[in-house]
């Protein structure tokens, strides 16, 4: 078999079910391979590279295997390189198949060439360029293993003459069992918490499934300890448990977490470590010990841990449990949360309850998304200000139930990611706001073609908000370049052949909600806000920024 076939066919006896990408001279005659393989393999042609490679992103992130993308030499490469870097800084297995320059023209900086492993090198895990036929497939079934054991992106680039060329069938399989900590740290890590009189967890992606969430859980009944998440932790323990904090750092982070990791005496970070989202630039920190457990082998220089223990946190929290019988959080620091709690609570009440003339308010909006989800949502955003609104009032009640593109900071992410959820089956709502859609609203195609019924909130406030505000209130009011005019969403996603509503008023909430989820195709809701509604956040780390 050829290597384009001994490609897809490694693909399918690894049980990838999906390939998201755009097709190029570099990579036809992989595509040409995949069409043998269409019953078992379904491949997404994407409109944008950026697209393709986030809707990977995604798939790895809500299964834990790795999601393939493919994209052209090249132009193909440069345009996923920000999903790319989405999955590096946010620990997402993918794996990024792309197409090479010819190997007698490597390095002679050829038409459609650049230099793709200096590119991926710092947002990957690994790089590989494929120039032996023979070697395809362990270089395939490495990539698998290397992005699942360190949980992150693997880029393989094969070079476009070698496709049809004759590969032998290797035996070769998929190597990913992540490093287990040693029995003294699990030990000194309880000892830590036993000696703690202001105990918190920040729970991280690393402990974020079905079985962490599970032992999460079990910790927390038998020691009390409160628990806060990072970004990609929600859904890590049920946002309705009376000891879940929610979200702490830049972009979402509640009072009371935020507070609780400030003056916490000893923090451990499961399947995290502490980085400037979390701390708001390192400038929010906590006043006692820190231990990390995390699979990032660079997080021991960011800080000065207490302890850091490179492994699988799900398994360091499976034998943690066991060893911290008769710990109780004390009372006395539980209330000093509740304090900081009904603070925060105050606030997002506030918010909710206030009027806009002429516009829908968004904290009113969300509240009520929240109230009507159905079990099996799974809500996706990017970045902006309107990802405030999610974090404060849609509750995060399973593991992986809400995806963001946090430690990165690129816009794109949202829209992709509910279209590969929507595949995975869920419930899928993206919540972007108007100049996030707009850098991948051309994929609205890709969803009607693929019958994708995905959902799409756009916070439309008709500025990029983040720095509208930051002008009125730090440059005197010099507003520039932060307001623009946009399209009727609603009207573009019919125009696309998706369905569509405005809202731009309370009154109309309740039934626009109900319409979105009840259609079972594309559909954009369109909901106008005022660009000075108020989204709650945390305005005392916020001044450190």
């Amino acid at each position: 078999m050829d290597v384009a076939h001994a490609v897809a066919d490694c693909l399918k006896k690894f049980g990838v079910k999906r390939v998201y990408g755009i097709i190029g001279t570099s990579v036809v005659d992989f595509v040409d391979a995949l069409y043998d393989y269409r019953d078992e393999i379904r491949y997404i042609s994407c409109r944008h590279e950026q697209v393709a490679a986030s809707m990977a992103d995604a798939e790895g992130r809500l299964t834990g295997f790795p999601g393939v993308s493919l994209v052209h030499a090249a132009p193909g490469t440069l345009n996923a390189a920000i999903s790319v870097a989405n999955a590096y800084k946010d620990g997402s297995p993918m794996v990024v198949i792309s197409g090479g320059a010819k190997r007698k023209l490597y390095g002679k900086n050829t038409m459609l060439e650049v230099d793709q492993q200096s590119v991926m090198r710092p947002i990957t895990m690994a790089t590989f360029r494929v120039e032996d036929a023979d070697k395809v497939q362990s270089v395939v079934a490495e990539a698998f293993s290397i992005a699942i054991r360190e949980c992150g992106p693997v880029y393989v680039e094969v070079a476009e003459d070698i496709w049809l060329e004759e590969s032998s069938d290797e035996e070769v399989k998929i190597e990913a069992e992540k490093p287990k900590a040693s029995e003294d740290e699990v030990e000194k890590v309880a000892e830590m918490l036993k000696e703690a009189k202001r105990p918190l967890i920040l729970a991280g992606f690393g402990v974020n499934s079905e079985e962490g969430s599970r032992l999460l859980a079990k910790l927390v009944e038998k020691t009390s300890i409160p628990v806060a998440t990072t970004g990609n932790g929600r859904g890590a323990i049920d946002e309705e448990h009376s000891l879940c904090l929610g979200r702490v750092g830049f972009g979402g982070g509640s009072i009371h977490a935020d507070e609780a990791l400030r003056n916490s005496d000893f923090l451990l970070c499961l399947g995290c470590q502490l980085t400037d989202v979390s701390t708001y630039g390192y400038n929010w920190m906590p006043s006692g010990k820190v231990a990390a457990v995390t699979l990032d082998r660079e997080a021991g220089k960011k800080l000065n841990y207490a302890l850091v223990s490179y492994s699988d946190a799900v398994d360091f929290l499976r034998r943690l449990v066991d060893k911290v019988e008769g710990y109780r959080a004390p009372e006395s620091w539980l209330k000093e949360i509740e304090g900081w709690r009904k603070s925060w609570e105050q606030m997002v009440t506030n918010a909710a309850n206030t009027e806009y003339k002429g516009f829908a308010n968004p904290a009113r909006f969300f509240k009520r998304l929240n109230e009507l989800l159905p079990e099996n949502t799974v809500v996706t955003a990017g970045q902006g200000m309107h990802v405030v609104y999610p974090q404060a009032y849609i509750k995060a009640r399973r593991p992986r139930s809400y995806l963001a593109a946090t430690n990165h900071g690129a816009m794109g992410f949202g829209f992709p990611a509910a279209m590969a959820a929507a595949l995975l089956e869920h419930t899928a709502i993206a919540v972007v706001g108007d100049g996030e859609f707009m850098m991948t609203v051309q994929d609205l195609e890709t969803a009607v073609r693929e019958k994708i019924p995905v959902k799409v909130v756009v916070v439309n406030d008709n500025s990029y908000r983040v720095l509208y505000f930051r002008q009125k209130l730090q440059k005197m009011g010099r507003v520039y370049g932060t307001l623009h005019t946009n399209p009727d969403f609603a009207e573009l996603a019919r125009v696309f052949g998706a369905e569509g509503i405005a809202v731009s008023s309370d009154g109309e909430i309740d039934d626009a909600i109900r319409e979105m989820l009840g259609s079972d195709k594309p559909f954009v809701l369109d909901l106008r806000i005022s660009p000075d509604s108020f989204a709650p956040f945390n305005p005392q780390p916020s001044v450190k920024m």
